[in-house]
């Protein structure tokens, strides 16, 4: 289940335990948590676009919570996770992004070749993201 942690999940259900208790009179979470939720499901069901979509979309969700417009801002601009933490964010910004927008925005072709987990599986680098809206949203 994706309420457990495990191999089978990109975000740990431990993590979003957490992100379920945050409460935040200037934002609403239930979005964040809901793609987190499909995100884990479509990893799990091997739906490897979709989870590549899923990521990007939740990158796409939530610059707002650094102060920044798009992802890109915050994987540049945000300082208060460090170098650390912006070192990860650029390399969520310039491969999961790449990644789903490979998928999404190649037209069809004569051959193909699937996405397979390792393809789409930034479970470390999304959990270094959530940690710090966790972090700054305490």
């Amino acid at each position: 289940s994706g309420e457990q942690d495990g191999a089978a999940s990109i975000v740990a259900g431990s993590r979003l335990t957490e992100l379920r208790k945050l409460t935040c009179a200037q934002f609403d979470f239930k979005k964040l948590i809901r793609l987190c939720e499909e995100l884990n499901t479509a990893y799990r069901e091997e739906c490897y676009f979709a989870t590549a979509m899923l990521i990007r979309g939740i990158l796409d969700h939530v610059p707002p919570l650094f102060g920044q417009s798009s992802f890109k801002e915050v994987a540049n601009n945000y300082g208060g996770g460090g170098k650390s933490f912006k070192d990860v964010m650029q390399h969520l910004e310039n491969a999961a992004r790449k990644v789903a927008d490979s998928h999404l925005h190649t037209l069809i072709r004569k051959s193909e070749t699937l996405p397979v987990a390792q393809q789409v599986n930034f479970a470390a680098e999304l959990d270094v993201l959530l940690s710090e809206i966790l972090r700054i949203m305490h």
